[in-house]
């Protein structure tokens, strides 16, 4: 079976490379191509110079977090509109609180869902702007 092909490009930003596969895989299967940053630092570089859909955010990483790739994405005007969704182990409401004020459309936690959910989540927030919030 033949999936459509879609122009809308994703970036995952995630330090575990099991995870990223699995991510990019799923997105493949879908008919999406994504790129893969390993921090927030080389998440805010391939952003400023590719377009993309969506942003898949881990917020764990080295050099610069979740939150911090957040708080600097908020201050570049062209990448405002551009739908966050945090994917994260941490489930206290804390986290999940901190994400969305800083500008994330959802947040899942990673326990709670495959890599399949992850990635038809992130779909569906790119298609109608609603996204999901694990409380």
């Amino acid at each position: 079976m033949k999936h459509k092909t879609h122009s809308e490009k994703i970036l995952i930003v995630e330090d575990d490379e099991p995870t990223q596969e699995a991510i990019l895989l799923k997105f493949a299967q879908l008919g999406y191509s994504a790129d893969c940053a390993r921090d927030g630092e080389e998440g805010l570089e391939k952003l400023q110079t590719h377009e993309y859909a969506g942003v898949l955010l881990d917020v764990r990483m080295p050099k610069i977090d979740g939150f911090s790739f957040l708080e600097k994405k908020s201050h570049l005007e062209k990448f405002r509109d551009v739908p966050v969704i945090v994917f994260s182990n941490f489930s206290q409401s804390e986290f999940v609180e901190r994400a969305i004020t800083l500008g994330a459309r959802g947040y899942l936690v990673k326990a709670h869902h495959s890599a399949q959910e992850i990635v038809e989540e992130m779909v569906r927030c790119i298609a109608n702007g609603q996204c999901q919030i694990d409380r």
